[in-house]
């Protein structure tokens, strides 16, 4: 039964999750009952979340909605059979809801979502604008989310993999990309296309879009929403303030300075270092898809000199099948006397297994040696690596969006001492 005062209770599973976390605050915030679960519950996140009055229990006592993250969808029949007639959402479908009363500006594509779309909270907040947002990583130096009311500016990045994304009717859309990705939800590059015309065709002010890309900029041609190509060049780094800068303007109507983000900390797992002490340094980035490893890498190379060593996890079965040639293309374009490429084990998240998605794939399709090697012998594959660099710098890229990037975080932590 839903409370007097018209809220509801809701229940979440999965709550610690990087995009469920923000959405169990957010809610808690509009005044709903929030409770939730999570079978490998992050401490920090726990914490945060109770402080904020969301319980964390398996028996809630009311239950209106059960909003669940799309990794648990494979469970949901036995999630209806212990809550029969209770409406099950996915976390896409609720945050929808959420924002169908506010004013949408949703930052999609690919890739660069979580940055673009925190340097625009980063920005909002520091130029004292009203606003709300949700960013679905970690920002460094504010939080994942700021709460506003209805009919208030929201930013958000809004994730195109599960298709919820047609449940979203922005006021303004930030394209960034339209790389094909997530392939199980898209077959080919026009289904990706036709879900951007779709989008494009419920935003109800403006689509921008990097001019550089001919394929979101044929689309934006032929939707009937008026739409601004932003010039872009240089590194993502640069595109990325670029893309934002114009989306914070027509967001607030008025001009903001080049810059803005000049003081804008990033986000974990995005370029993040973990110590760079002059004989060692480390880098992590959450880089999965083949242009995002390409651009991260040739970033990587730039920005850190001596010998190096890059370890990529893979990302999902299906990713992997899909472009396993173009990842054997770019790793191998790498390999060098001074630079060892090292690749773990496919991280499924949560699909099955599939052997033409698995990371011997890529092995077998690259131009040079790329070993194939096991995360448990990670700390001797590194330590082995050091000393053999001598008086000489090691550079290591820590590559990928798998579950191996808090081992080696740990690992350099405990070693070198904090992050810088």
């Amino acid at each position: 039964m839903m409370s007097e005062s018209g809220k509801k209770n809701f229940f979440l599973g999965g709550v610690c999750g990087m995009g469920m976390a923000p959405l169990a605050a957010f809610l808690r915030e509009d005044g709903n009952a929030v409770s939730g679960f999570d079978d490998c519950p992050n401490d920090g996140v726990k914490l945060d979340l109770e402080s904020r009055g969301v319980a964390f229990t398996d028996t809630p006592e009311k239950v209106d909605e059960i909003v669940i993250s799309t990794a648990l969808m494979r469970h949901r029949a036995e999630i209806e059979k212990r809550f029969p007639g209770k409406t099950i959402m996915r976390r896409g479908e609720c945050w929808a809801k959420i924002c169908a009363d506010r004013r949408l500006v949703a930052v999609v594509g690919s890739h660069g979502k979580s940055t673009v779309s925190a340097m625009l909270a980063h920005a909002a907040s520091k130029s004292g604008e009203r606003c709300g947002w949700l960013v679905g990583a970690i920002p460094r130096g504010f939080p994942m989310h700021r709460h506003c009311g209805k009919g208030e500016i929201i930013i958000s990045e809004i994730d195109e993999s599960d298709g919820t994304i047609e449940n979203f009717s922005p006021e303004i859309t930030v394209a960034l990309n339209a790389d094909l990705d997530h392939t199980d939800t898209y077959a080919d590059d026009n289904r990706l296309g036709e879900m951007f015309g779709r989008l494009f065709a419920r935003t109800k002010k403006l689509i921008i879009y990097p001019e550089s890309d001919k394929v979101l900029a044929r689309i934006a041609g032929e939707s009937k929403t008026p739409s601004l190509a932003v010039k872009t060049r240089g590194d993502f780094i640069s595109k990325n303030r670029a893309m934002a800068r114009a989306a914070l303007e027509k967001t607030f109507s008025k001009e903001f300075s080049e810059n803005i983000f000049d003081d804008f900390r990033g986000l974990l797992r995005r370029q993040e270092i973990f110590c760079d002490t002059g004989g060692v340094a480390v880098v992590a980035d959450y880089a999965h898809h083949p242009h995002e490893v390409e651009s991260f890498l040739g970033w990587f190379y730039e920005n850190f000199d001596g010998k190096k060593l890059i370890i990529f996890q893979p990302h999902r079965y299906t990713r992997t099948k899909r472009f396993a040639k173009e990842f054997a293309d770019i790793l191998s374009a790498r390999v060098s006397a001074d630079c060892d490429v090292v690749l773990f084990p496919v991280y499924p998240a949560s699909e099955p297994l599939d052997p033409e998605g698995t990371s011997e794939k890529i092995i077998k399709l690259a131009s040079a040696p790329i070993a194939l090697s096991d995360p448990d012998d990670f700390e001797r594959l590194v330590e082995a690596k050091i000393k053999n660099c001598g008086e000489c710098k090691l550079s290591v890229a820590i590559v990928g969006a798998g579950d191996f990037y808090f081992r080696a975080k740990k690992f350099f932590n405990d070693r070198y001492g904090k992050e810088i």
